[in-house]
């Protein structure tokens, strides 16, 4: 399944608040991407339509990042270990690992109804 990046931008929008289920890798870093370029973007413009925006887009991406997480099979709650120094790499690890079947957080996006 190939994924748009602006309808992985627009999902993220679209599920803002919703910090169940679960996240495909693909449309989580397409996302992301998108974010990246319109801040690069908003930042050579007026510097402060960059700060607005990413403030705006905070609670998409971490209820985004959730999901993500879900995906791999962890809690939500090991975003907050990008608090601590040197927490983010690992963060970041769990971010880039591949998904797993079903689990607990619902269905595999990428593989469907794949027992555990």
């Amino acid at each position: 399944m190939e994924t748009n990046l602006l309808r992985a931008f627009g999902e993220m929008w679209a599920r803002t608040l919703d910090f169940s289920g679960r996240t495909r890798r693909a449309s989580y870093w397409g996302a992301m991407l998108i974010c990246l370029v319109i801040s690069f973007i908003l930042g050579m413009v007026w510097a402060y339509a960059d700060l607005v925006f990413s403030l705006f887009a905070c609670v998409p991406a971490v209820a985004m990042s959730v999901r993500r997480l879900h995906d791999t099979g962890r809690r939500g709650f090991w975003l907050l270990l990008a608090l601590v120094p040197l927490g983010g790499i690992v963060v970041l690890v769990m971010l880039l690992m591949d998904s797993e079947g079903a689990n607990r957080y619902g269905p595999s996006p990428k593989y469907g109804n794949v027992p555990f």
